[in-house]
C-alpha cells in the first residue's frame, strides 16, 4: 500500500471513530457501528452487515471462522472493510482478537481485556494497559507477536485503531500487582482465588512465574512431610506460606538469610520454598540484579515469597539500601519525562535469601557495616545443622542424598500449595482473627529489647503460617512442630546476636576496631608536644595497667561512622566504657596545649 493510500485510509478511519463515539456518548446507541461491537465473549461478533455478507464501510469486523464478504471467502481474523471512491476492499489486520472488557484501577491505569487465538490455535487472555498503545503501539505489537498473534506488518496502524475503537459494556477492575485485592479476593497472573471481578494487568503478558506441575499429593509426601524435625526446611516452606498473612496482620515484609558453607543445602531450601508458589527454576532469583530490577520482581511477588540466592553476587555497597527497600515495600520515587511523579511501586513480601556470608560480613567487603535496622529486616539464620542444612534425613543415607531428593521433588511438584493455602484461608473466614492468633504465639518467643521483639514476631508469623497449613491439611506434620522449629531457630539467633541492642554492639565493635587499627597513628599521649599526628582523633593517658582514650567528637564520629555522637556516647555509657565525664555531659573538659577541650574518655571494659 502506498503512503498516499495509507494517509487516506488513516483519515477515513478517524472519521469512523469520531462518528462512533458521537453516536454512543458513553452508552450503546441505537445505531452502533461495527467497530464498537466487533468482539463479544463466546458468541459471534455483532457486526452490522447484510445477509449477503456485505459490510458497512469503513468498519472493522472480527471473525473466529472463515466468512464471506461480497462473495469472497476470507480467513478468520480482524478485518478492515474499506472504500476508496467507488471501489471497496478488505484489509487483513491480525488473527482472531476480541476486546472483552474495559479495565481500570481507581479511575486510572486503564486497559483492555483482550482474548485472542495464537498460532497453535489456543485461546488466551491478556489485560493490556492502554499505555502500550502510545505512539505507534510498537510495545503492544511486540507483546502480541511474542504471544502468537499474527499481525499484518502493513496494518499496524489499523490494529492500534481497532483496539482503541472497541468499547465493550463489561467493566473489570485492573489489579496491577499480585496478592490481595480485597479480603475475599487474591489475584494471580492467570488465576483469581476468591470472589470479585478483577484481573491482573501487566505490561508484560507472559510475566507469570506462578506455574503448576506435578501434584499436590506428590508435594505433600516428598517435601511437606520432610519438614518434620528439620528446622531450616520448615523455615523455608513456612516462610513461603507466610506472605499472604502479612496483609491481614498489617505488617511490613522482611525475611531471613540462610548463611553457611557452600553445598550444605541452602539453595535446596530456597527451591523447596519456591515450589510452594511456582517452578523453582523461574521463581528463585539471584541477588545479581540492580535495585530497580529487584523492585520489579518484588512487585510481581506481592503477598507471596521473594527468594534470592547467593547474596555474594550482590554489590556490597548497594546491599544495605536494597534490604531496606525490599522489607519496607516501597520503591524509589521517580519522575516522568515531564517531571511529574510516577506511581511508586509497592509490595509486601517475605524474603528468603541465602549466601556463604552474613549480611554484615558481605557489607564489610566494601568498608561498610550493616545497621541494626538492616539486620532486623533480614535475619541471619545459620544453615549449619547435623547433616549440612538438615537434622533428620527421613530414611535417606546422607545430607547430599536428602538435598538431591528435595531438589528433584521441587522440580516435579510445584505451584499447588500456595494457592490452596490462600483458598483455605478465605474459606475458613478467620483472616480477621490472625492478629489474635499471632498474639497467642508471642509468648513462645520471649524478647528483651524492641529489636528482639521485631525478630521474634517474624519467627512467630512463620510459625503461625505453618500451624495454619497443618490445620488445613496441607502440611503433613504434627501440630506444634512448626512452632517448635521456629522457637529453636529464634533461640539460636538470639545466642548468635548477643545481648542488648544491636546498635550498641555495633558501636562498641566499631570503636574497638578503630582503636586496633589507628590507636598508634591517630592518638598521642596527653601532654606530648613533640609528636605530630595527622588526622588526629584524640589523645591517650595511662590509667593503671590499661589506657584511656580521649576522643574528640569528630574522632568519635570517624570511629563509629553512621552514628551521631550522642548515640555513640550513649552506647559507651551503657557498656561501662566511659571512664570519666562531667556532671551533666558525657564528655569532660581537658587542658590540651593550654586550652580546654571537651573530650570523651573511653576505656574498653575487660572481657
Amino acid at each position: 500500500m502506498s503512503n498516499t493510500a495509507e494517509t487516506w485510509l488513516d483519515q477515513r478511519v478517524d472519521e469512523v471513530y469520531s462518528n462512533t463515539f458521537e453516536k454512543h456518548d458513553g452508552t450503546d446507541g441505537t445505531d452502533g457501528t461495527t467497530s464498537n461491537h466487533a468482539a463479544s465473549s463466546g458468541s459471534a461478533p455483532k457486526e452490522k452487515h447484510g445477509t449477503d455478507g456485505t459490510f458497512e464501510r469503513p468498519s472493522f469486523s472480527a471473525h473466529d471462522e472463515k466468512f464471506r464478504c461480497d462473495g469472497k471467502l476470507l480467513t478468520p481474523g480482524v478485518w478492515f472493510h474499506g472504500i476508496k471512491g467507488e471501489d471497496t476492499y478488505e484489509k487483513f489486520v491480525c488473527s482472531p482478537l476480541h476486546v472483552e472488557a474495559i479495565t481500570s484501577s481507581d479511575d486510572a491505569e486503564f486497559g483492555r481485556l483482550i482474548r485472542f487465538r495464537n498460532s497453535l490455535g489456543a485461546w488466551r487472555e491478556w489485560a493490556m494497559p492502554m499505555l502500550l498503545l502510545a505512539g505507534s503501539g510498537e510495545a503492544m505489537r511486540g507483546e502480541l507477536l511474542n504471544l502468537g498473534v499474527e499481525i499484518d506488518p502493513e496494518a499496524h496502524r489499523l490494529l492500534n485503531r481497532y483496539l482503541q475503537s472497541q468499547r465493550p459494556e463489561r467493566k473489570v477492575i485492573a489489579a496491577t500487582s499480585t496478592g490481595w485485592h480485597s479480603p475475599a479476593l487474591f489475584i494471580m497472573p492467570r488465576k483469581n482465588i476468591g470472589t470479585g471481578d478483577a484481573i491482573f494487568q501487566s505490561e508484560t503478558a507472559n510475566a507469570d512465574d506462578f506455574r503448576q506441575a506435578g501434584t499436590l499429593e506428590g508435594w505433600k509426601a516428598e517435601i511437606g512431610s520432610r519438614c518434620a524435625d528439620n528446622p531450616v526446611l520448615m523455615l523455608a516452606v513456612c516462610c513461603a506460606l507466610a506472605g499472604p498473612l502479612l496483609h491481614h496482620l498489617q505488617r511490613h515484609g522482611g525475611g531471613f538469610h540462610l548463611k553457611g558453607d557452600s553445598s550444605t543445602g541452602k539453595t535446596t531450601a530456597l527451591a523447596a520454598a519456591a515450589s510452594v508458589w511456582g517452578e523453582p527454576e523461574q521463581f528463585v532469583r539471584t541477588w545479581r540484579a540492580t535495585a530497580n530490577g529487584l523492585e520489579g520482581i518484588a512487585s510481581q511477588r506481592n503477598d507471596t515469597l521473594l527468594a534470592l540466592d547467593e547474596i555474594g553476587e550482590a554489590l556490597p555497597k548497594e546491599i544495605g539500601n536494597t534490604v531496606y527497600c525490599l522489607a519496607n515495600g516501597t520503591g524509589k520515587a521517580r519522575a516522568t519525562r515531564t517531571g511529574a511523579a510516577r506511581a511508586t511501586r509497592r509490595w509486601r513480601v517475605m524474603v528468603l535469601s541465602s549466601g556463604e556470608l552474613s549480611l554484615n560480613r558481605h557489607m564489610q567487603e566494601s568498608g561498610q557495616r550493616a545497621r541494626a535496622g538492616q539486620e532486623i529486616r533480614l535475619l541471619d539464620v545459620s544453615a549449619r545443622r547435623k547433616h549440612g542444612a538438615w537434622e533428620e534425613l527421613h530414611g535417606l543415607p546422607d545430607g547430599r542424598a536428602f538435598s538431591d531428593a528435595l531438589q528433584k521433588s521441587a522440580a516435579t511438584h510445584y505451584g499447588h500449595v500456595g494457592p490452596l493455602f490462600v483458598e483455605k484461608l478465605i474459606e475458613s473466614g478467620e483472616a480477621d482473627k490472625l492478629p489474635e492468633m499471632l498474639s497467642a504465639l508471642a509468648g513462645r518467643f520471649p524478647s528483651t529489647t524492641g529489636q528482639e521483639a521485631r525478630a521474634a514476631e517474624r519467627f512467630a508469623i512463620v510459625a503461625l503460617a505453618g500451624e495454619l497449613a497443618v490445620s488445613f491439611g496441607i502440611l503433613d506434620v504434627v501440630s506444634g512442630n512448626p512452632t517448635d522449629a521456629m522457637v529453636k531457630l529464634f533461640d539460636t539467633w538470639q545466642e548468635g546476636r548477643g545481648r542488648g541492642q544491636s546498635e550498641d554492639t555495633k558501636v562498641l565493635e566499631s570503636i574497638g576496631d578503630f582503636l586496633a587499627r589507628h590507636g598508634d597513628s591517630m592518638f598521642s599521649e596527653l601532654g606530648d608536644t613533640n609528636t605530630t599526628i595527622r588526622d588526629r582523633a584524640g589523645w591517650w593517658r595511662n590509667s593503671g595497667p590499661s589506657r584511656v582514650w580521649l576522643f574528640t567528637s569528630e574522632g568519635l564520629r570517624r570511629a563509629a561512622p553512621g552514628y551521631e555522637v550522642a548515640r555513640i556516647a550513649e552506647a559507651l555509657e551503657g557498656a561501662g566504657w566511659l571512664a570519666d565525664r562531667s556532671h551533666k555531659e558525657r564528655a569532660k573538659k581537658v587542658k590540651v596545649n593550654g586550652r580546654a577541650v571537651w573530650l570523651y574518655h573511653v576505656q574498653e571494659a575487660e572481657s
